[in-house]
């Protein structure tokens, strides 16, 4: 039987939340990943081979595990363990300072073991897993311009933020990735708003809430909605 997520009250669904998140398709991140690697905004040789690979297993590991940008850019090579299949998120890197520890995907498995058939000094030492050519590891902001004009821009999704003053938060960015994996567990999981809370780190459950309105839960409460509707009309 599936637990019962949404509630009678339509307010109450949104909670706290101000707005709701957009979420990318399944085949719009793999086209994605296919936009990298076809990219010619790259270096043409090894170094540019290997930041392509290095972005696609970037942008793969914030929507296959749900993370943060902050929280993936500083993951570190040790923070996998290969032998539970095991991934250590750590507490420094995200608002709540708590670590918590996730499965790895089998599919990110299969980017990250073609990201470590480039030759080992590529990584030019650094024991982080997304080293940049400037830094041990790519800070943030980096990843969010790379995400903007490697990604966004060349698929045609890109859309500026609008306000008076020209700022404000995009309606795409790599953290629509993660809303787009919360949408995809709450469905999978049959809405167990507690473990996709854990899943994705989170310390309130109404967080959740805002990625309700796509999942499939949403659309059954609207045609259920719709129904009532209508047969009060035909009545």
């Amino acid at each position: 039987m599936k637990q019962q997520l949404l509630p009678r009250n339509h307010a109450i669904m949104y909670g706290d939340a101000k707005t709701i998140p957009e979420i990318f398709g399944k085949t719009e991140v793999d086209k994605m990943v296919m936009t990298i690697m076809q990219s010619h905004n790259y270096p043409d040789n090894i170094w540019g081979e290997w930041m392509k690979m290095r972005d696609s297993t970037l942008l793969m590991s914030i929507y296959l595990l749900g993370l943060r940008p902050n929280e993936a850019c500083s993951l570190h090579k040790d923070d996998f363990n290969l032998k539970e299949m095991t991934v250590h998120i750590r507490g420094t890197n995200n608002k709540q300072r708590k670590d918590r520890i996730l499965p790895i995907p089998e599919k990110l498995l299969k980017f990250m073991q073609v990201y470590f058939e480039f030759p080992q000094y590529l990584w030019k030492g650094s024991n982080y897993l997304f080293p940049s050519m400037e830094n041990e590891h790519i800070a943030p902001h980096r990843w969010k311009h790379i995400f903007r004009e490697k990604v966004l821009k060349p698929m045609g999704k890109w859309v500026a933020p609008k306000n008076e003053r020209g700022q404000g938060i995009p309606k795409f960015r790599s953290y629509n990735l993660r809303a787009t994996r919360a949408t995809e567990l709450l469905d999978e999981t049959n809405g167990d708003i507690f473990l996709v809370a854990n899943f994705l780190g989170h310390a309130d459950l109404r967080s959740i809430k805002k990625y309700l309105p796509h999942c499939s839960y949403y659309q059954d409460y609207l045609r259920k909605v719709l129904n009532k509707i209508d047969s009060k009309k035909n009545g």
